[in-house]
């Protein structure tokens, strides 16, 4: 199974229609490193298109591994920017309403 998506602003060295690609059930560390290259945004991008991914995954196997990935999402952007993460959790979280992680 393999995570596609377009990012909502992409990297200015890449072609805008081509989507970033990630792999939910790679191990933990290529996971890491494959978040580690994307830039903010694209981490935000990730973080809405797993979420309406999951909401659409019927296979408990995947919905595990997309759980996962979005939990390394959420450790990459605490990594990046601790207090925008915590206010971000102060917020209210990771929940529908809110749609953008905090910038």
């Amino acid at each position: 199974m393999y995570f596609v998506w377009v990012p909502n602003l992409p990297d200015p060295d890449r072609r805008a229609d081509q989507p970033r690609v990630i792999d939910p059930s790679a191990d933990v560390a290529t996971l890491r490193a494959d978040l580690a290259d994307l830039c903010y945004d694209e981490l935000v991008s990730a973080w809405h298109s797993s979420d309406r991914r999951l909401a659409s995954e019927s296979d408990l196997c995947r919905r595990s591994a997309l759980v996962a990935l979005r939990g390394l999402v959420l450790d990459e952007v605490e990594r990046r920017s601790p207090w925008r993460y915590r206010r971000w959790l102060r917020r209210g979280g990771p929940t529908r309403t809110h749609r953008r992680l905090p910038g």
